[in-house]
């Protein structure tokens, strides 16, 4: 019962130790068989640089393998491979990832333009925005000032107009002492006027009596 798993485990490690991804040497063609010996047929003939994934090792020099393109599987010799790509496949890859490197420094280069316009854009945005803000606080400033004006003229105003009552009671009260005094002196001048027109009534009756009282005396 315990030889089981652990004969499991075993394969499990066997394999994972055989997939392994290799490469078909520089030779010019390279013969995947049927079987792991000259005598079997050729399935396909694999180019320098293909990839296979080792399944196992068959022995007597050869290797099964899964030929990743069309996953065909067969045997191969395994002098014949190597495991990392041949001079020409690296050389590719390393222009093909030179290409899309410069691609995307282009790209890169685009967006740091673009970038940058928007920020020159932002920078605009923002001095006007502060412009803007500095106009605003000037005009909430002034018109301060002005409620302030406002607040002060209109008790000034109260103020005039208190003493402006306080003038036109005055002079309702200043009028209406005219008045008074002028009909006192109205009166006045009726005693006045009554009192010489007394007395010159009783001079004329006395001033006779006083022309005979004289010549009699003489």
């Amino acid at each position: 019962m315990r030889v089981r798993p652990i004969a499991i485990l075993l394969l499990l490690l066997a394999t994972s130790v055989h997939a392994q991804t290799r490469y078909v040497t520089d030779r010019t063609i390279v013969e995947l068989r049927r079987g792991p010996s000259t005598e079997y047929l050729i399935l396909r003939n694999l180019e320098a640089g293909a990839a296979v994934q080792i399944l196992e090792d068959a022995g007597a020099g050869y290797s099964r393998v899964r030929v990743q393109d069309q996953g065909t599987e067969g045997f191969i010799l395994t002098r014949f491979l190597i495991p990392e790509p041949i001079a020409r496949d690296k050389l590719a890859a390393a222009e093909r990832s030179l290409a899309t490197a410069k691609t995307r420094a282009a790209e890169l280069e685009q967006q740091v333009s673009s970038l940058t316009a928007e920020l020159g854009g932002t920078k605009t945005d923002l001095a006007q925005t502060r412009s803007n803000h500095d106009k605003a606080s000037k005009d909430l400033a002034d018109l301060r000032t002005a409620a302030a004006n406002v607040v002060e003229t209109r008790d000034q105003n109260e103020s005039l107009r208190q003493r402006l009552i306080q003038r036109e009671r005055e002079v309702e009260e200043l009028t209406a002492s005219n008045t008074r005094l002028a009909s006192q002196d109205k009166q006045n001048w009726f005693i006045v006027g009554a009192g010489v027109l007394f007395g010159g009534v009783v001079i004329g009756l006395i001033a006779p009596s006083l022309r005979r009282k004289r010549r009699s005396d003489w």
